[in-house]
């Protein structure tokens, strides 16, 4: 590598892009959007799911989440592909990429990593009975909470989403200029920067993303869990509300 390519390797294109992506955009406004997107997709596939027959809430919360996620994969994919020319000219000034020469991400296609075993989207079997029987135990003193136990549960929930959305949001600098530099400028950078390590704009996405993504899932599981052993009858969590609002 010739010492001027040193002076760019990952960390520092990555920078550069980040400070740019601050001075000339609102980089955690656009996924606050992304996120408030990826939140009605998770709503919608629950009802969806409610609709056909899978009522069980520590099932559903996830399965759902899981569809969200694929979805906020596509916005991301979607924000590469009309932002990247926006942004181009953030690149070292010896290594300015044209416009012409923007190579648009593909969602699927190859050239590094994919995302399978992501952990966000994977399927879940129907509950076994016997596996569960000791969390099933645990999970029935719920029960017999009292009657601050639901609101605070919904409390909970609602924090454990709202802490997953804001670090998703607070880190978007760095997420959208690694997006950048490994979906739209590297087929030009890599070329020319040899020995810089090459990733598919996925890989760097889940890499970035699904940790949150999968601990948000697991909180939601269990706190489906436990308010089906509050409520046996209850399908939701408005049908929750209302058995604790029972006399």
């Amino acid at each position: 590598m010739r010492r001027s390519d040193l002076a760019w390797s990952r960390p520092r294109l990555v920078q550069r892009l980040q400070q740019h992506l601050e001075r000339k955009g609102w980089p955690r406004v656009q996924m606050a959007l992304l996120v408030a997107l990826t939140g009605g997709a998770g709503l919608l596939a629950s009802f969806v799911l409610l609709q056909t027959g899978l009522h069980t809430m520590w099932l559903r919360y996830p399965l759902a989440l899981g569809v969200a996620y694929l979805v906020f994969l596509g916005l991301l994919w979607l924000w590469l592909r009309t932002s990247a020319s926006d942004y181009v000219d953030a690149a070292p000034g010896d290594l300015h990429v044209a416009p012409d020469h923007i190579s648009t991400p593909d969602l699927v296609s190859g050239g590094g990593g994919d995302f399978a075993g992501g952990g966000a989207s994977a399927s879940f079997d129907a509950p076994d009975t016997t596996g569960l029987g000791s969390v099933g135990e645990g999970l029935g003193s719920v029960a017999d909470a009292d009657e601050f136990a639901i609101p605070l549960a919904v409390l909970l929930l609602a924090a454990g989403l709202a802490l997953s959305s804001l670090y998703v949001v607070y880190t978007a600098p760095v997420l959208f200029a690694e997006l950048l530099l490994d979906g739209a400028l590297a087929a030009t950078l890599f070329r020319r920067l040899r020995g810089l390590a090459t990733r598919h704009w996925i890989e760097t996405a889940v890499n970035r993303t699904a940790l949150p993504f999968v601990l948000t899932a697991i909180f939601l599981g269990l706190c489906g869990a436990a308010m089906q052993a509050y409520a046996p009858d209850a399908h939701s969590l408005g049908e929750v509300l209302q058995h604790a609002a029972r006399p």
